[in-house]
């Protein structure tokens, strides 16, 4: 038995879940009994982040690149969908290298299939 915490409500239920049938006990709702079986078969999570934004140097803000003095302008992004835990690190990886140029709408795809999981990265923001 494996013991997880449901993190799909904030009752945050204690869950059993069996690792040969993945039966889950210990849930208050049936949605921690789909995400204590999903979470033994297949962990996913929804990644948020944020990325540096490319600015013109006479803006004050820096130029999002180092050496620059000033911390660089950020945004704030997310997966469209949760994606396989194990691909996180290469999400962050992608992430970390992406510069976006202002204009940019909330819902832009900056992204798309992130580090191949059929999850596109997104703005959470709106920059004119």
């Amino acid at each position: 038995m494996k013991e997880i915490i449901c993190i799909t409500c904030p009752k945050g239920c204690h869950l059993k879940v069996d690792e040969e049938t993945f039966a889950v006990t210990g849930n208050s709702c049936p949605r921690g009994a789909v995400y204590g079986a999903n979470e033994l078969r297949n962990p996913v999570r929804v990644v948020t982040s944020t990325v540096v934004v490319k600015t013109s140097p006479d803006k004050g803000r820096g130029t999002g690149e180092a050496g620059g003095g000033v911390a660089p302008r950020r945004l704030p992004v997310k997966t469209d969908r949760p994606i396989p835990k194990g691909k996180m690190f290469e999400v962050m990886d992608e992430i970390a290298r992406l510069r976006v140029q202002p204009p940019v709408k909330v819902g832009d795809i900056l992204i798309p299939n992130v580090a191949g999981t059929d999850g596109n990265l997104v703005a959470t923001k709106s920059l004119p």
